[in-house]
């Protein structure tokens, strides 16, 4: 169950957005299913061509930035196209567990890595991939999975359902259940239902059961609609903050970071006694401020955000952040917003910052 007023407050929004920005660039989605309904043979000649005829269209939904099942899968199918046939066959037989089949295409394609993988040390077939690959197939039925996405839909929604690491068969129950839940209420929404269906094209599956319409939504709340309850985050593109909340969230909770802060082997003594330092100092601060405040050096404060960003991507398989230049650069933003300290100063992302997640806990501290 999930605060069905809140929803309706998410749609509201949602629709205003719709047509300045929304369909154009998320409209892909219903594209890539086409391609793939009208491509996809399972015993086609050419198994390995036909496979990537078929997931021509899912763009960044198969490859992103460091995250590549789709490159690793056709490599594969043209290494060895009958297992991998067998192994689509397997994971599209709607006469077994879903659970199951999730399960043995990622331990499949973990005996195909070690056999063909020329080194790679991963295959990139996780729960969001293989979701994708269902959707694809069945798109009357299901959605593509990402936890750190329905983690937020949660919390935004207010949902009794709580997703915990590594919870991987309750992790897919609850996210079915969530959004075939969400899919019933925006059928009721004749006027979202009815502006979808007027800018649908020919090259766009129909999306009857409104799936991927619901996928859609679901993605708006944990991406756009979500950013709008932190006003922090609403920095102005051209101000010097990195990064974006629209180029990345790190898609933890408050009730998250109140788990983590209570973790001790997460926060420890120094990472604690940084983070109520900084609130201290108003939430926006550099390394050198903290030092010649508090004390201590600057890479002592460099150091433990690092090793605490670190740590918090460990215990909770957060979104990772972008790469930037160096190693601390990367880690920080799951913990910080940063820019430059000066125009003149080239100092590094991480010199100047505003805290991310202080915006939940600036209570609890």
């Amino acid at each position: 169950m999930f605060d069905k007023s809140k929803l309706a407050d998410v749609l509201v929004q949602y629709k205003k957005d719709f047509l300045p920005k929304r369909w154009e660039r998320e409209k892909y989605k219903w594209e890539a299913v086409k391609c793939f309904q009208d491509n996809w043979d399972a015993d086609a000649v050419d198994f390995a061509a036909m496979l990537e005829k078929s997931l021509a269209e899912t763009d960044n939904l198969l490859t992103s930035r460091n995250n590549f099942p789709k490159g690793m899968i056709t490599g594969f199918a043209k290494h060895a196209p009958e297992e991998v046939r067998a192994m689509y066959r397997d994971l599209f037989d709607e006469g077994k567990d879903v659970y199951e089949r999730i399960a043995a295409f990622k331990k499949q394609s973990s005996d195909l890595l070690d056999t063909y993988g020329n080194g790679a040390k991963q295959h990139y077939q996780n729960e969001n991939s293989i979701t994708t690959y269902l959707w694809l197939r069945y798109p009357d039925t299901y959605y593509i999975y990402k936890l750190s996405e329905v983690k937020k839909v949660a919390d935004v929604l207010h949902c009794d359902y709580r997703f915990k690491k590594g919870a991987y068969r309750d992790n897919l129950q609850y996210f079915y259940k969530i959004y075939d839940e969400i899919c019933e209420e925006l059928k009721l929404d004749t006027e979202l239902v009815d502006l979808f269906r007027s800018h649908l094209t020919d090259t766009c599956y129909p999306d009857p059961e409104l799936k991927t319409l619901t996928f859609d939504v679901s993605f708006y709340i944990s991406r756009d609609y979500f950013k709008d309850d932190r006003p922090n985050d609403d920095r102005n593109e051209n101000d010097g903050w990195w990064p974006k909340a629209s180029a990345y969230d790190p898609g933890l909770t408050a009730q998250d970071w109140v788990t983590l802060l209570q973790d001790k082997t997460v926060f420890n003594e120094h990472c604690l006694q940084i983070m109520k330092r900084i609130k201290d100092y108003g939430g926006e601060v550099s390394c050198t401020q903290l030092s010649a405040k508090y004390g201590e050096s600057k890479n002592f404060y460099n150091a433990n955000s690092s090793a605490l960003a670190r740590r918090v991507s460990e215990k909770t398989g957060c979104v990772l952040p972008p790469d930037r230049d160096s190693r601390d650069s990367k880690w920080w933003p799951i913990l910080y917003v940063g820019k430059y300290a000066s125009k003149q100063a080239k100092v590094s992302i991480s010199g100047n910052f505003g805290t991310r997640f202080l915006r939940h806990l600036i209570k609890l501290i």
